[in-house]
């Protein structure tokens, strides 16, 4: 008998991961034309680019955007496999010989759990290492064409009155005020809106003050001209401590293992970290998040399919689920906002969605 149930659950998890197979492939695919097009776009009409460059920078995009859709990848996935199930009548198979709706959805909710894990842990670092250097590379085609970026590469963007500059550095220091051997590019705007480059500085170290960088031992370079030793300068900028914190550390260039130290270094120094400490509370509650997904799918599919309304509990289950990603956006919001605390703001809407869709379950199942 419990060699009988073993191999039922092992033949749900099967129809799961094949049902997530297909829906992770079809979430897949629709990313990487929607994002090849908006590169083509955005990159591919600034610099002579090939179709298979921009193919590669969609791909190391791919595995960030992958782990964000997650939760719809298994709203859907289950849904699919368990629609299936019940509309060749196995459901009614299993319920007629015993078998309960927790049995039913206890793979689904073992797989969510080891894939909400493999995400955090494995996807997300994974994912924010390419993504870094797609920033990059998309950076030094964009912006400085003969930069040769480097995975450490700092690289920010000014607008001024003329045009704008970009700057590069080797690294920003803990302290989050110092760049390390940055250059600053400065680009005046021409009448076609096309950007000329109208003079190079480059400095040992750049140390953000109030309202300025001051430059040791400063060269400028200008187009056709030689070299000239600046010594040390002050050049104005708009950019503050928290926003260069900011632009330089994107919570979500940032991976699951290297957001805890980033906090406490940043908490450290005196900077506000609620949109990183989100970041991490959201990492966490992934394996959460993938369970009250797969949820929702087995309380919309549970309905026998000989009683009728079937596809209606279906379409409604994926309605809520949409409803679902929309609430946990409004509270991420209001999170990163500092209006709730991010614990709360990442936690209430996976814990609360699980609760109700256990609820569901029961009162279908017992009554």
């Amino acid at each position: 008998m419990n060699f009988k149930i073993s191999r039922l659950s092992r033949y749900l998890a099967r129809q799961i991961l094949f049902g997530l197979l297909v829906s992770g492939g079809i979430v897949a695919t629709i990313i990487i034309l929607v994002d090849f097009v908006e590169q083509s776009r955005s990159i591919g009409t600034r610099v002579d680019i090939s179709a298979f460059d921009i193919l590669l920078l969609t791909l190391m995009r791919t595995p960030l955007l992958l782990e964000e859709t997650l939760p719809f990848i298994f709203l859907f996935g289950v849904l699919f496999a368990l629609f299936r199930l019940n509309r060749r009548s196995e459901l009614v198979v299993m319920r007629a010989s015993g078998y309960s709706a927790w049995r039913i959805v206890n793979p689904a909710i073992v797989i969510s759990l080891l894939f909400g894990l493999l995400g955090a842990m494995l996807l997300n670092p994974v994912g924010s290492a390419l993504n870094a250097e797609f920033e990059a590379r998309r950076d030094a085609l964009t912006s400085v064409e003969s930069a040769q970026p480097q995975a450490e590469q700092v690289w920010l963007r000014e607008t001024t009155a003329d045009g704008f500059i970009v700057i590069s550095a080797g690294q920003l220091e803990e302290n989050a005020r110092e760049l390390l051997q940055p250059a600053f590019h400065f680009y005046n705007t021409n009448a076609s809106g096309t950007p000329d480059l109208d003079r190079r500085v480059s400095a040992e170290a750049a140390r953000l003050t109030a309202g300025f960088w001051a430059l040791e031992n400063a060269v400028e370079l200008a187009p056709g001209a030689e070299p000239v030793v600046l010594g040390d300068i002050s050049l104005p900028t708009s950019i503050d401590r928290q926003s260069l914190f900011e632009r330089i550390r994107s919570p979500r260039g940032v991976s699951f293992w290297d957001l805890p130290g980033l906090i406490a270094s940043a908490e450290a120094a005196g900077l506000a970290v609620e949109r990183f400490e989100l970041r991490w509370q959201g990492l966490l509650t992934l394996p959460l998040t993938l369970i009250a997904a797969s949820l929702i799918a087995a309380a919309a599919t549970l309905r026998l399919y000989r009683l009728g309304g079937a596809a209606a509990f279906a379409l409604t289950g994926g309605a809520a689920g949409f409803l679902v990603y929309f609430v946990q956006e409004v509270l991420y919001t209001l999170g990163e906002n500092g209006t709730l605390p991010p614990l709360t703001a990442a936690w209430a809407a996976p814990l609360i969605t699980t609760l109700l869709a256990l609820a569901y379950i029961a009162s279908t199942e017992d009554g």
